[in-house]
């Protein structure tokens, strides 16, 4: 019945913190598979438009390499980056349940999935120019430039959103302020990080050589 009233795709942009909860109380466990697959989704496209990858690959390619790499890479980054907080919680006498702080970071994911929408946009408007250095029809047309920057624009104020989102998101699990919530995600974040660079020195230094 809660599942069934409760939609965390218009609710965690209003209430993060309720919508968290009853998710929590009530056991629910509709769209957390989903959410962090969207989101890797959007991550690989994004990665795709910064590496300006159309040169070498067709726009066909980009999508369908998406589908297949966004499974993974999401489902890594919800599993790590809630694995990551919920032991540095633990070693900071702060408990919770790890399924408790997936849910939260899950349902987090929801702002931010809803940008694969300006994906969509883009993808009918530019094409291939999404993922080129070299851009002749957009910036040959008022339009479609005014497009493409409006749609960055968004995206980057719905990343900073999707922030705060998941700060009050695990907020809720631990029952304390957004704020400490804050702390935690971002010591979690620079201990994740940290772990990644020292794992990856000797691969770095041994390709050097």
């Amino acid at each position: 019945m809660e599942e069934e009233r409760v939609n965390p795709w218009l609710s965690m942009w209003r209430k993060p913190r309720e919508t968290v909860r009853i998710y929590l109380d009530e056991g629910l466990t509709k769209w957390l598979w989903l959410l962090p697959i969207l989101i890797g989704i959007k991550l690989f496209l994004d990665n795709a438009d910064v590496q300006n990858v159309g040169d070498q690959v067709s726009v066909g390619s980009i999508l369908f390499l998406s589908i297949i790499f966004g499974i993974v890479i999401g489902l890594t980054h919800w599993f790590l980056l809630s694995g990551a907080i919920t032991l540095i919680g633990n070693l900071l006498s702060i408990r919770a349940e790890w399924s408790a702080v997936r849910k939260a970071v899950s349902l987090s994911y929801v702002p931010a999935a809803w940008m694969l929408l300006l994906w969509i946009v883009r993808l009918f408007a530019f094409g291939v120019e999404n993922f080129t250095p070299q851009t002749p029809t957009i910036d040959a047309s008022i339009p479609k430039l005014t497009l493409i920057v409006f749609c960055y624009i968004i995206d980057y104020i719905v990343m900073v959103f999707s922030f705060i989102v998941l700060s009050k998101s695990v907020a809720e699990v631990y029952e304390f302020s957004a704020w400490k919530a804050f702390g935690l995600i971002l010591l979690s974040v620079i201990v994740l990080a940290m772990v990644f660079l020292i794992l990856l020195l000797p691969v770095v230094h041994k390709m050097s050589t």
